[in-house]
């Protein structure tokens, strides 16, 4: 990653309302939505340990969680990005920067398994007004108009669950 990639990265993370604390919580937010005991295991969960240290580190690159669906005999994996925001920008919701959509793609390519972006909006990271459940393969700009999201709006409240291979 060019250090004007990771400029911009930076950039991107403190403008969210200095948020590298909001994101954080919001990604304890989406765990906390899961049944780790029963239906769900988490396979990793990326560190950002690069934001820590003054150092490069791949990994960082990955979405925030990867899953794993165990209910019965099933062992499905799918992966989350987490992503909170405030407010909508000029109407949309601004949710990536081209370079990172290009390397979820890549990332799920590779990987062969589903890719979702949870993205709560509003409230708190802790407890956020709307949330969203969207495929990867939907959210195909770093900038999605109303029209786009709302088809995958969700009860912030509400447990996760797999079915047919779909994220709910």
């Amino acid at each position: 990653m060019g250090i004007v990639n990771r400029i911009s990265r930076a950039i991107d993370i403190l403008t969210e309302d200095g948020s590298i604390e909001k994101g954080d919580e919001f990604e304890k937010y989406v765990v906390h939505l899961f049944d780790t005991r029963t239906y769900f295991s988490i396979v990793e969960w990326t560190s950002d340990i690069s934001r820590k240290q003054d150092c490069f580190v791949e990994s960082d690159c990955n979405p925030d969680l990867v899953m794993r669906y165990k209910h019965k005999s099933r062992n499905e994996v799918f992966c989350i990005e987490c992503k909170y925001r405030s407010n909508l920008y000029d109407g949309k919701l601004n949710w990536s920067y081209h370079s990172q959509l290009d390397r979820y793609r890549k990332y799920a390519k590779e990987k062969g398994i589903p890719f979702y972006v949870v993205i709560g909006l509003g409230g708190s990271p802790q407890y956020p007004e709307r949330m969203f459940c969207i495929p990867l393969k939907e959210a195909k700009y770093p900038a999605l108009y109303p029209s786009v999201f709302e088809k995958y709006e969700r009860d912030p409240d509400k447990m996760f669950f797999w079915k047919n291979g779909t994220l709910r």
